[in-house]
């Protein structure tokens, strides 16, 4: 590889190559057989294809073999794009991080002469024979495509994927964006960051902790959304809780309704069945009547068809006559349009025979002509045989002399090279004399240029020993200069240390304040989160009539959702009061189902929409009209006399708040309910009062008119029909509370935040002057350190002159002997070369003769060549020309034979026509004869159908008479119609009653049969079950389905809390175990990073030593890493303070530690060695070279010691500017150049 680069750099200096970035063109690609060389079957990456990303407009493949590629190329040509390149297809998401400010900027732009591609497309084959990758092929190609829409697709081997597979792939493997497989100057400074926090993620990658990090904030986000789900989950709980006592009451209610309504179905669709089969007596009954008239109009109709069939038959006939008359009319003519045609043809075919005829003679006349033109070719072919056979004898007596003249000049050809020898021969000793002659005479001018040296070095080293001792005086004074100095400085740091510890403690107060604010902060943030999330449950819940019955929820529904339905339509009566605080429980009580009731502005309304919820099949609902509910308070006297009674609270009408047109519905349903704070005064006031009006306590007891009481356990009231707005409205003056309060806190964190960046800064800067006092402290140390090496030197370089004068004088001494020697040497020399040269003159006379004799043979040589060869070009000429008289006798027999043939097919045709001409004469007589017999026909036909027609003419008038008979017949028989429709329609309607009241039909309500008696005592019976059931007032029959499906719903909940408990407990535990597992592996591999840290540090800086620090070994998982390093000669100090070349190879030193720990199949290098000098950069490629064993490296670089160590390069040039392209240049080629 060194002497590639030497080729090379001799091409620079030749100009082959221009030092110009637009026309940089020849970087050499050379590949070696590297698996032979290395031995290495793993993972490695094979190509890389780009199109259409960033200044690769053109679609360009890099094909890699393991070992170490170098991408070399002028700044600005694009070579770093190929490392974005991989970071991109990797999954990079960070623009930032591909030099772009939006994701478009990857999508080549386009330049002056090229217009912007639609997209940008990046793929990485990967050999994976080992399988390292955990999938089934042995060669992987990973794609990403990004569109200008921003729209961004990813594939494996072609096949769609999402980036989660992508990173799944490849993950602890040491390749990713996150990993170190790709490292440029951004990596190296996240490593030399001030921040030890930035630097954990490749250490974390290192580790192979990075797939627990993932499933463990997989986890984590689980947890919290478990919790949350908790959180809804109680809510609706606690909700459904408050719902179950109230429907069981009504379900029992409705199992009772149920009851009745059956028995008052069962009489009441009897009565109907009866109704029915009296009605379909009277149809029987008229029934008979219809087949006695139905049986006239039969008689009547059978005598009418006879006729009508007679006359039918005769029509017929009429019909078929007219039809044949037609018909033999139109076979006339087109009897008429065939003899046309046919005398037509006879006129073509007698054109063609005269056609034929003519052609015929044409073709006797051709034939003649070819005839006499075959002769005169004959004649032609005769005479140019005879020149070729006079040519061929010519070109036999020049061959002949041409073989002489060849054998004379190889004879004087080999006498020439004998002679070329022998002088090239003595010109070579001359030149070897020569050679010696310069060397004598450049030794000889050498000892004079070296005496007349040594006596200008005696004069220089008597100086410098004069120069040198005051020189040592001066860095005497210096020195205590210095350290007079250095103990000022030590003073003012040990000042500015004293107050960064004041200016620490005062940022550590600082900090405790904003964590206790934090803290107070979080309480407040989780419970504004709860109590939103119980907000929303309930608004969700309102929204969705959770509660409320099913037929309610359809009105209410439809009122929302259809146009002009919800007009006249108020609400259910829960949407329309408010109730005083503490008395909920009791007027929900009270209320009991009459809470779901729907309020509207008159009974039409309600009538409306009890019809939408009969045609929709969606139940039953009550309703209260305004204009139809009246009030009925308690007597005034009554309710003076309660006021004085013990627990008296109020009239329970009196506790509720609405708008004015719903009080008298309030009234009417809770102006007679009495409310008292406790069960023992409701059960006196009760009975003081005789039990004439209901009383209910604040709990929910309920005492009812003639003795009954109700009560026991109620259940929760967390959200209730009638609390449920009322909860609501207090969630969300809470959230503003919190929210107001969150904002103090937040202030108040801010300003907290304002102090400690104050503060810090504050502190950095009196570090940074700290650090430049102690800067300043090792600066100045080193400079006493400096001088008084100084003055060492300068005493020893005091002997070391001394010595060298003495050893001067004797060279002197001795070089006067060597010159008088060379002279002597040259001398001879000199004259052996002029004798050579006097031969050599001799020789090339003779050798000027014989050139002479070989010129002339050579002239003869050639014209003998040229007459041979215009021999032969006229003989071609001459076998051309017969060859093409050939093909033209050819092409005129066959002519004439062609015109031969046509003239018999045309005579063949002419007789063919001549006989179709008789034939079609012929057709024309018969056809003429045919057409006189149908004219004939035509005549008999019209005679027969003018007598039909007069017959026909008779028949109408007698089927007139039959058909008035049948008239009169059929008016009876509407008449009987009629009377039966009207029966009918009482059937049906009869049946559709049955249907619309019970959704029974005829047939299935027979299993309600029943033999009746006494209709009076039947519907008397009817009349007390209809009465019974209004005692009953409003009933909820879905509430029977709705306690069902609540109980139900509530049981599920309860289940699914146990099992969300369950879930968060396990999550808990996952957590804490990837936790251990990630801290212990964190740990065993840092401490090996660590070991190898030191072992490749003391081989790169040839000794010294290196570490790196957790900040907080008790938080191995979160806390920042230090790097502590110590190059030799050096105090341990951290990395910081050391030099921007020895901060870059200490980072370089730790990156290489984690490729030796583990090793990435392949690694991407974009100029990291940079900054270093050339000396480290041999030292860099020295050890790349040793981890290429496992590692593939692809090292983009500028620097000579990279390229020298690698195995093959590759160029990236901007020969189109704006656009980077890939120039190779094989190896022979710098050859020749060179």
């Amino acid at each position: 590889m060194k002497l590639i680069y030497g080729k090379i750099s001799l091409l620079y200096v030749k100009g082959v190559i221009p030092d110009n970035n637009r026309y940089f063109r020849y970087y050499t690609c050379l590949g070696k057989n590297l698996e032979k060389f290395f031995g290495v079957d793993g993972l490695y990456l094979k190509s890389i294809e780009l199109q259409g990303f960033k200044s690769f407009a053109d679609k360009i493949v890099l094909h890699f073999n393991r070992g170490i590629t170098a991408v070399v190329g002028p700044n600005g040509s694009g070579k770093s794009n190929i490392s974005d390149a991989v970071r991109w297809v990797l999954g990079e998401q960070s623009v930032k991080s591909l030099r772009g400010s939006k994701m478009e900027d990857v999508i080549f732009a386009g330049t002056q002469h090229r217009k912007p591609v639609g997209f940008a497309q990046v793929s990485l084959l990967i050999d994976n024979s080992d399988k390292t990758l955990p999938i089934e092929f042995s060669e992987v190609t990973i794609t990403r495509r990004v569109y200008r829409s921003g729209e961004s697709e990813y594939f494996i081997n072609k096949t769609p994927c999402r980036l989660k597979d992508i990173n799944e792939l490849f993950m602890n493997t040491g390749v990713g964006k996150d990993g170190y497989s790709i490292i440029g100057q951004g990596r190296i400074d996240e490593i030399l960051s001030t921040r030890p926090e930035d630097r954990r993620a490749i250490f974390e990658e290192a580790a192979g902790i990075m797939k627990y990090k993932m499933r463990k904030n997989e986890a984590e986000r689980k947890l919290e959304s478990t919790r949350q789900n908790l959180l809804r989950i109680d809510d609706i709980i606690h909700e459904l809780e408050s719902q179950l006592g109230p429907l069981q009451e009504q379900a029992e209610k409705a199992r009772k309704y149920l009851s009745l309504s059956n028995e008052l179905k069962s009489l009441e669709v009897a009565l109907y069945l009866d109704n029915i089969e009296k009605s379909r007596e009277k149809i029987e009954e008229i029934d008979e009547q219809f087949k006695k008239v139905e049986q006239e109009i039969r008689e009547e109709k059978s005598i009418l068809e006879e006729k009508i069939e007679e006359n039918r038959g005769k029509t017929e006939k009429l019909d078929k006559l007219k039809k044949t008359l037609e018909t033999l009319r139109a076979e006339l003519i087109e009897a008429d349009k065939c003899i046309s045609e046919l005398e037509s043809r006879i006129k073509l075919d007698e054109e063609k025979i005269n056609h034929m005829e003519s052609n015929n003679a044409a073709s006797d006349q051709d034939i003649d002509e070819l005839r006499n033109r075959l002769k005169t070719l004959e004649t032609d072919i005769e005479k140019r045989n005879a020149r070729l056979m006079a040519l061929d004898k010519d070109r036999e007596k020049y061959t002949g002399l041409l073989y002489e003249a060849e054998e004379k000049l190889a004879a004087i050809l080999s006498q020439l090279d004998e002679s070329e020898k022998r002088i090239e021969f003595m010109k070579q000793e001359v030149m070897d004399k020569l050679d010696i002659l310069s060397e004598c005479r450049t030794k000889y001018n050498s000892l004079k240029n070296e005496k007349e040296s040594f006596h200008t070095r005696q004069k220089k080293l008597e100086a410098e020993i004069n120069r040198t001792a005051l020189e040592l005086d001066s860095e005497r004074i210096k020195l205590e200069q210095v350290q007079n100095d250095l103990l000022k400085y030590k003073h003012c740091l040990e000042n500015k240390k004293e107050e960064i510890n004041g200016k620490e403690k005062q940022l550590h107060e600082l900090k405790n304040a904003l964590d206790a604010l934090r803290k107070e902060q979080n309480g407040c943030i989780s419970e504004l989160q709860a109590v939103k999330s119980r907000s929303r449950i309930l608004k969700d819940m309102e929204n969705s009539l959770e509660g409320y019955s099913h037929s309610v929820k359809a009105v209410l529904k439809a009122c929302r959702e259809k146009e002009g339905f919800g007009e006249g339509i108020y609400g259910a009566l829960a949407q329309l009061i408010t109730v005083r605080d503490n008395f909920e429980t009791a007027i929900e009580v009270s209320l009991g189902p009459a809470l779901q009731n729907i309020v509207t502005r008159d009974e039409y309304t309600a009538k409306n929409a009890i019809e939408y919820l009969k045609q929709n099949n969606l139940g039953r609902a009550t309703f209260l009209p305004v204009t139809a509910i009246k009030p009925r308070p308690m007597d005034p006297d009554t309710v003076k006399k309660l006021q004085n009674e013990k627990g008296y609270l109020g009239l329970a009408s009196e506790m509720v708040e609405c708008a004015p047109n719903f009080r008298d519905i309030i009234t009417n349903l809770l102006g007679r309910t009495v409310v008292v704070d406790n069960i023992d005064n409701g059960i006196e006031l009760s009975r003081k009062y005789q039990y004439g009006f209901r009383v209910v306590t604040t709990e929910g007891e309920v005492l009812n008119p003639g003795g009954s009481m109700t009560g026991g356990s109620q259940p929760s009231k967390t959200s209730s029909l009638l609390s449920r707005n009322r909860i609501i409205k207090e969630l969300d003056e809470r959230i503003q509370v919190l929210s107001a309060k969150l904002q103090e806190i937040e202030e108040a964190c801010r300003n907290k935040v304002s102090d400690i960046n104050r503060v810090e800064n504050e502190l950095r800067l009196l570090q940074k002057e700290r650090q430049d006092l102690e800067l300043t402290v090792l600066r100045e140390e080193q400079r006493i350190l400096s001088f008084k090496n100084s003055i060492e030197e300068l005493k020893s370089k005091q002997d070391m002159l001394s010595a060298e004068k003495k050893e001067l004088l004797k060279n002197i001494e001795t070089i006067d002997g060597e010159i008088l020697l060379e002279r002597k040497r040259i001398d001879e020399i000199e004259q052996d070369i002029e004798n050579l040269k006097a031969t050599i003159e001799e020789r090339q006379e003779k050798r000027k003769k014989e050139q002479a004799e070989r010129d002339a043979v050579h002239a003869d040589i050639n014209n003998y060549k040229v007459s041979v060869n215009s021999i032969l070009e006229s003989m071609d000429q001459i076998r051309e020309s017969i060859r093409n008289l050939n093909e033209e006798k050819k092409q005129i027999e066959a002519n004439i034979e062609k015109r031969i043939q046509d003239q018999a097919k045309n005579r063949e045709r002419i007789e063919n026509l001549k006989s179709e001409i008789a034939g079609l004469r012929e057709e024309i007589r018969a056809r003429n004869e045919i057409k006189t017999g149908k004219l004939m026909k035509v005549e008999s036909i019209s005679e027969e159908v003018a007598a039909l027609e007069e017959e026909v003419s008779g028949m109408v008038e007698v089927v007139s008479v039959h058909n008035s008979n049948i008239q009169i017949l059929q008016e009876q028989y509407n008449k009987l119609e009629i009377r039966k429709t009207r029966l009918e329609a009482e059937l049906e309607a009869l049946q559709n009653r049955l249907w619309d009241e019970y959704e029974l039909t005829y047939g299935t309500a027979q299993e309600y049969k029943m033999e009746i008696t006494n209709i009076r005592q039947l519907q008397s019976r009817i009349n007390e079950l209809k009465a019974e059931i209004r005692e009953m007032g409003p009933v909820n029959v879905s509430a029977i389905e709705d306690y069902g499906k609540t109980k139900e719903r509530y049981n599920f909940m309860v289940k699914q809390k146990e099992d969300l408990v369950k879930s968060e407990e396990k999550l808990n535990r996952i957590i804490r175990e990837m936790l251990s597992v990630m801290k212990k592996q964190f740990m065993e591999e840092f401490e090996r990073i660590n070991k190898n840290f030191n072992d490749v540090f003391r081989e790169l800086f040839d000794g010294g030593r290196a570490e790196v620090v957790l900040e907080d070994p008790d938080n191995v998982l979160e806390c920042g890493i230090e790097i502590i390093a110590q190059p030799p000669g050096k105090k341990l100090q951290n990395m910081m303070l050391l030099s921007g070349g020895e901060r870059a190879m200490t980072a370089i030193a730790l990156l290489f530690a984690i490729l030796k720990l583990r090793p990435a199949p392949f690694c991407i290098l974009d100029e990291i060695e940079a900054s270093l000098d050339d000396a480290n950069v041999y030292k860099f490629a020295d050890y790349i070279k040793k981890l290429a064993g496992t590692t593939q490296f692809i090292v983009i670089t500028h620097r000579k010691g990279t390229m020298e160590a690698s195995d093959a390069l590759y160029g990236i040039t901007m020969q189109e500017h704006g656009v980077s392209s890939v120039v190779s240049l094989k190896l022979s080629d710098v050859d020749k150049a060179v």
